[in-house]
């Protein structure tokens, strides 16, 4: 019986990659391909070329202790927060009676065999080996590009492999518990109870052997960032937080090995811990049949929508909400009714309320911090700096991201045509709800930049309270036109292309279809960096015309003003070329429906 499934594994993966090879014969995914073949090549690849497996791809460009401290102690924080956070989930977040994953033709053919229940294990685990080892070389390639890890190709590749799959076997194993639990008559309520009763003892314990045992902090760890990383690894390194941080620093340890003898000290307790999990695992075997086969109908329905356009992630079940607005009955603008109906398939959180006390939150602790000594300020400072890195990654990854548009309304473009509105006006209406999320999203980091830049005193004797407020508003009026410039290209590319759009929308996996969507990503930039030469040219040019006879604030705001008729000529003609494509899309064709 092993041997079948075996066999069927590995046809299985067979039969994946051939279909993969297969659809290279069409244009969309032989171009992506090669892009996403390329992206690897020269992001990734090209830097492990001809490395020895435990030396690190920049051997001859090897950190200081400083620089290895930080990514340590970064590493340490953030893939402990992810541990932490999957295996909370798996103890916490179930409703019912979790089952383990499998697909609705694994179920079909599977479960009515004559297969024990150890054996169904053994091929689950099989199974999501081949996911894990493609995330475990991901990931790889990924920190292969950093300085800062101690270890080679093969070092890290293991470290991540283990890590990954005690992470899937913890959930497993909490879900056998978990179900054990609610056939002994343990209530979910009684359940959650006791993991939050356990995990506030924990934190409360750490927190009191923390304060009585950390060593005293230092000028050093206020000054500069490796001295705060050395008093972190301190205060981890004693009292009862070094024993709870235990098995996260053995399951990290192998990342850091520099040669064999040291990665097998480091990683034969990270296989221990391991073995303890697979161990688990099958000792607490139980029924899942019925959870699974539940599990696999919500997930082909997820499938389903996501195919169809009308998932969201991150979003619960539909039911009644709280209308976005009071919507007119009778005399108002068509659009405004677009906007209406796409800010109710947005998340809940995503409305004017959560952006107003989001901005009241940032102004009262912008102005205690302000009021604070020097590391107050070091970390205003700072957040300004977070916030100008949001800033630019909205810019970049929001209009992808925020797709309450044509985008996911084209499978419906025969119903839009329907309506007595001329193109454009469909565009711009279902255009509305991005613009005001992301438009949203960029005033709130432009305000925390605004309140942190004050205290940047290199900037002072010439960046006056007026002149930021000038520029603070003038940015600001230039996000709305911006932010609708950027979103009428992915939609545009989903009316001129709609094959492609469907395709980088669906759950597919592949080097192609992560080459289509670099594609896209890539044309995205280049035409909104063309859109805004004209622009800026003209700002630049208004605002030293313009400096001869005012001040920097008035200066600004005349070239805010040219900035924003450019932007608004190009945003009307967008629209009207936009809306005249949509007016013309062939509904019969196959890549819309």
């Amino acid at each position: 019986m092993i041997g079948a499934l075996i066999y069927l594994q590995l046809t299985s993966l067979k039969n994946r990659l051939s279909s993969q090879v297969r659809r290279l014969r069409r244009p969309k995914y032989f171009f992506g391909a090669i892009v996403g073949i390329l992206y690897f090549w020269f992001f990734f690849l090209r830097r492990l070329w001809g490395n020895d497996a435990f030396t690190p791809a920049n051997a001859a460009h090897l950190p200081g202790p400083d620089l290895q401290v930080i990514s340590l102690g970064f590493t340490l924080v953030a893939i402990s927060a992810v541990m932490l956070l999957r295996i909370g989930a798996a103890w916490l977040a179930s409703t019912g009676r979790p089952g383990i994953q499998f697909s609705e033709p694994e179920i079909a053919f599977l479960f009515p065999a004559p297969i024990s229940r150890r054996t169904l294990v053994h091929y689950r685990l099989a199974s999501g080996q081949f996911r894990i080892l493609l995330t475990s070389l991901f990931l790889t390639l990924i920190s292969g590009r950093g300085s800062a890890w101690g270890g080679g190709v093969l070092a890290r590749g293991l470290a991540w492999w283990t890590m990954l799959s005690i992470i899937d076997l913890h959930t497993m194993g909490a879900s056998f518990t978990v179900m054990r639990l609610i056939d002994g008559g343990v209530s979910r309520r009684r359940r959650q109870a006791a993991v939050v009763a356990v995990l506030a003892t924990i934190i409360g314990a750490l927190a009191w052997g923390v304060w009585r045992t950390s060593p005293a902090i230092q000028d050093a760890a206020l000054t500069s960032l490796p001295g705060l990383m050395n008093y972190i690894r301190q205060v981890t390194d004693s009292g009862l937080l070094r024993w709870v941080l235990l098995p996260f620093r053995l399951i990290l340890a192998p990342f850091f090995a520099t040669g064999w003898p040291e990665f097998l000290r480091a990683f034969w307790p990270a296989f221990l811990i391991l073995a303890a999990h697979y161990a688990w695992v099958l000792r607490t075997e139980t029924a899942f049949e019925e959870a699974s086969i539940a599990l696999a109908e919500k997930r082909a329905k997820v499938i389903a929508a996501m195919q169809a356009g009308n998932y969201r992630l991150g979003t619960a079940p539909a039911r009644g909400r709280r209308e976005p607005f009071r919507l007119k009955s009778s005399g108002g603008r068509p659009e405004i009714a677009f906007l209406w109906k796409n800010l109710l398939s947005a998340p809940s959180y995503l409305n004017h309320r959560t952006f107003l006390y989001s901005a009241g939150i940032m102004i009262v602790l912008a102005s205690w911090l302000a009021r604070g000594d020097e590391t107050h300020r070091t970390v205003l400072s700072g957040a300004g700096g977070f916030a100008l890195i949001v800033a630019v990654y909205t810019l970049m990854l929001g209009p992808q991201l925020a797709r309450q548009d044509l985008r996911s309304d084209l499978v419906h473009a025969d119903i839009l045509k329907t309506y007595p509105l001329p193109g454009w006006q469909l565009v711009l209406g279902e255009l509305l709800t991005p613009v005001a999320i992301l438009t949203g999203l960029l005033w709130l980091t432009l305000l925390a930049g605004t309140l942190s830049i004050s205290l940047v005193r290199p900037f002072n004797r010439w960046l006056e309270p007026d002149v930021r407020i000038a520029a603070a508003v003038c940015v600001a009026l230039v996000v709305p036109p911006l932010c609708l410039l950027q979103l009428m290209i992915p939609n545009a590319a989903a009316v001129v292309f709609p094959s492609w759009a469907q395709t980088t929308r669906s759950r597919d996996r592949g080097i192609d279809l992560m080459g289509q969507r670099l594609i896209f990503i890539a044309g995205q930039l280049l035409v909104i960096l063309l859109a805004l030469l004209p622009a800026a040219g003209l700002g630049v040019l208004l605002w030293f015309a313009a400096d001869w006879v005012l001040d920097a604030a008035g200066s600004t705001a005349v070239a805010t003003a040219g900035v924003l008729g450019v932007l608004g000529l190009e945003v009307c003609l967008g629209l009207w070329w936009l809306g005249g494509r949509f007016e013309k899309l062939d509904l019969s064709s196959e890549a819309v429906k």
